[in-house]
């Protein structure tokens, strides 16, 4: 093969070097990190020849290194320096793959410092410093890639920042946790939450602490991420309003049914507003279609209309598949002479305050606990300001379109005219059907 010239923002006393290889090191070999190895060193030639660049898988670097691993794993590659890895000068490109914002937010920022590119799954440390990490890059002159880190091999982040970078986008959201997603298919199906969740864990779907899954955690980060990139605004995890599936009750499930909807939980944001929460959605519409594991993402701009995306979101193939592809896209810019996909400038805007920011307004169906409530919960609702109506022929009642605040209430009013509601659901509506 002729030596190529491949340029190299990750050092900054050169920008041409004369070596035949991008050199890669991978920091963490679990389940997503081991698929990730296993296919950059099977799979080497045909990845080289897709990105013009060939490269080498130089060390992983692992807790363990005695630890039995694939087969395709040599134990010589193995090593429990992270931090020489990410200080190492040889070394091009830094897959992260050990998750969470601790070490591993010391590490991504290290390599960063020192020019590398990072590509990265960790939906936690983007969704919470996804700005800041940005500028990082772009400062250095490098970039960080992290398709993966919403929607498994759904090529969604690409999307949004390439193809979407010029539209003006109205909704981004839908389905984002395929766990979540998976557990209330088995209940529509006639399971328990219990059995379900169970069922999730056996299946690989559910981690033993399923709480990040069926509190809606992940979603919002997911939602945390795409919203940035979307609004361009420094939009964090802990400012989504957040609502999980925990406390919903199989006379949900059965209303849902009565109804024609199916119950999903929705991460949406719009440029002034975001939530996550279970809620009725028509069984026509896409974010409907999802089973099992899968996810449904859909991004609406004002020019291009409705995008949407489905696949599996759950799951360390899809996720491994989604790291490969940003490596690759990493290498061609290197081969090109370019970095890709550094932006620092949602970086520059200012975080929202501490609080909540507001929620989506939509309608709310209040569950009651039989039809005779519905005359005088209809009553009290109307005394109160809401704007209600009873549906026919079930225990429930439809409120105006409501905001988180006011929703929030309608329990705690019903209870003091002495009805009793077990739920309040949000009905999914479209940015175009709320307008």
């Amino acid at each position: 093969m002729d030596r190529l010239s491949l340029t190299h923002p990750a050092h900054a006393d050169r920008t041409e070097f004369d070596r035949n290889e991008v050199r890669i090191a991978l920091l963490g070999c679990g389940t997503v990190g081991s698929g990730v190895a296993i296919l950059l060193l099977d799979s080497a030639s045909s990845i080289s020849a897709r990105s013009g660049a060939p490269y080498s898988l130089e060390a992983i670097a692992v807790r363990e290194a005695e630890k039995p691993r694939a087969r395709e794993i040599a134990r010589e590659l193995l090593t429990d320096d992270p931090q020489r890895l990410v200080a190492d000068p040889a070394i091009d490109v830094v897959i992260e793959c050990i998750g969470g914002t601790g070490e591993a937010a010391h590490l991504v920022e290290a390599a960063l410092r020192n020019g590398k590119h990072v590509v990265t799954a960790n939906k936690d440390l983007v969704a919470t410093r996804g700005p800041e990490l940005r500028a990082l890059a772009a400062a250095n002159g490098v970039t960080i890639a992290y398709e993966a880190a919403v929607g498994g091999a759904i090529p969604i982040v690409r999307t949004i920042s390439e193809s979407l970078a010029g539209e003006d986008i109205l909704e981004v959201g839908g389905v984002l946790n395929g766990t979540t997603n998976f557990i209330l298919s088995e209940m529509f199906a006639g399971s328990t939450y219990a059995a379900a969740l169970a069922r999730a864990q056996a299946l690989g779907f559910a981690e033993s602490d399923p709480t990040n899954d069926v509190e809606g955690v992940d979603a919002a980060h997911k939602l945390a991420i795409l919203a940035q990139l979307a609004f361009r605004r420094a939009l964090h995890t802990a400012q989504i309003p957040r609502l999980g599936i925990t406390k919903l009750r199989p006379d949900d499930i059965t209303l849902a049914k009565r109804l024609g909807y199916a119950l999903k939980l929705i991460a949406a944001a719009r440029s002034d507003a975001s939530l996550v929460t279970p809620a009725f959605v028509a069984r026509t519409h896409p974010f409907a279609q999802p089973v099992g594991p899968q996810n449904c993402i859909r991004v609406t701009g004002r020019s291009s209309g409705s995008l949407t995306f489905a696949g599996t979101g759950a799951g360390s193939a899809p996720t491994a598949s989604a790291v490969i592809g940003d490596v690759v896209a990493v290498l061609r810019r290197i081969a090109a002479g370019r970095h890709v996909g550094s932006d620092a400038s949602s970086a520059s805007l200012a975080p929202l305050g501490p609080g909540l920011e507001p929620s989506i307004a939509l309608r709310r169906v209040v569950r009651l606990e039989s039809l005779r409530d519905a005359r005088p919960a209809h009553a009290a609702l109307a005394e109160a300001g809401y704007a209600a109506e009873a549906i026919d022929g079930v225990p429930a009642i439809l409120t105006e379109r409501l905001d988180g605040a006011r929703a929030a209430r309608l329990s705690e009013l019903l209870a003091s005219h002495h009805i009793a509601a077990p739920s309040v659901i949000p009905l999914w509506e479209d940015a175009s059907e709320g307008a």
